[in-house]
């Protein structure tokens, strides 16, 4: 082999070896920027999640305390219902009912004593 063949070849090898580290360089950057993409990507599913995880419980808590104000006015409606319900009957009170019970002891002595 000559100098100018062996010349050539290592001057083809260079130029190939060159070539090989450009495209190493090429395909680590690639691999970073593929890398910090997948991760903001990660970032922002898992805020949107954080998000969405808060507004979730947010929205429980409102139904939840909406609830509790709602058995409350309805307990309230029930309690003036049953007490309008009382009121409106005619059930005889205790001073009433103790009335009676003399009014029966007077005229069952009375009827005693005759």
């Amino acid at each position: 082999m000559s100098n100018e063949n062996i010349n050539k070849t290592f001057t083809m090898l260079e130029n190939s070896t060159e070539k090989l580290w450009d495209m190493w360089l090429v395909t680590l950057g690639s691999m970073s920027w593929s890398q910090e993409q997948i991760e903001t990507m990660g970032h922002k599913y898992l805020e949107q999640r954080k998000v969405a995880r808060e507004e979730a419980n947010k929205v429980i808590e409102e139904l939840t305390n909406q609830a509790k104000k709602n058995q409350q006015q309805m307990q309230r409606m029930i309690q003036e219902a049953v007490i309008n319900a009382f009121d409106n009957l005619e059930i005889p009170t205790f001073d009433y009912i103790d009335q009676l019970s003399k009014k029966v002891d007077e005229l069952s002595k009375k009827v005693d004593n005759l």
